[in-house]
């Protein structure tokens, strides 16, 4: 997956196109250094959003706006808890 488009919402969002949902606009908000899918404005022409999707969609964001190293660090700490 790859991204298509991202610009800037309201009240800090982001809004991202990825090319395996062309029609399908995703929200992703700031939390903490990183960013994490708020919601997923859902086209019937596109494919199902799976939680893996939402999660690669979330690496993309945060690798293309540089705060990856902050998002991965999140997702190691969850890990550690489990």
């Amino acid at each position: 997956m790859q991204i298509i488009k991202y610009g800037y919402g309201k009240n800090g969002r982001m809004e991202f196109l990825y090319d395996k949902f062309p029609q399908s606009k995703v929200l992703l908000s700031p939390i903490k250094g990183y960013l994490f899918v708020k919601s997923v404005r859902w086209n019937r022409d596109d494919p199902v959003v799976t939680s893996e999707d939402l999660e690669e969609m979330e690496w993309l964001a945060n690798d293309v706006m540089e705060t990856l190293e902050f998002y991965e660090s999140r997702k190691n700490a969850r890990k550690q808890i489990r």
